[in-house]
């Protein structure tokens, strides 16, 4: 039922990337559950396009350095760079990485 909720709140809002001028609507985005995270047991959704091997390795390669980062980063995973950050949730925030070259894949990690 959470996820289901989440996935009603990804496809009203709109993802962006700062200083890329990149912005990825998730409007109608098929979203699965991947399970959680092991190093900070945030759950992992993987948008459309995106498998659930794929998104728990950009979880992975995100959560390495995300603390170190408090603006966000840029990390490389699955064979693509991928820019990741805190988003405005409702109530919550959220983490979520979109990946570079604008294809409009999203890994998103919520609690």
């Amino acid at each position: 039922m959470r996820a289901r909720v989440f996935v009603g709140a990804i496809g009203i809002g709109l993802l962006c990337v700062s200083g890329g001028g990149t912005a990825v609507a998730a409007q109608g985005a098929s979203v699965r559950h991947c399970g959680a995270d092991p190093a900070s047991g945030l759950g992992v959704l993987a948008g459309k396009g995106v498998t659930c091997g794929v998104a728990r390795q950009v979880a992975a390669a995100y959560t390495k350095v995300w603390h170190g980062a408090p603006t966000g980063a840029e990390v490389g995973a699955a064979g693509a760079r991928w820019k990741c950050g805190e988003r405005r949730g409702n109530p919550d925030p959220y983490q979520a990485c979109v990946e570079v070259k604008g294809s409009g894949r999203v890994v998103t990690l919520s609690s």
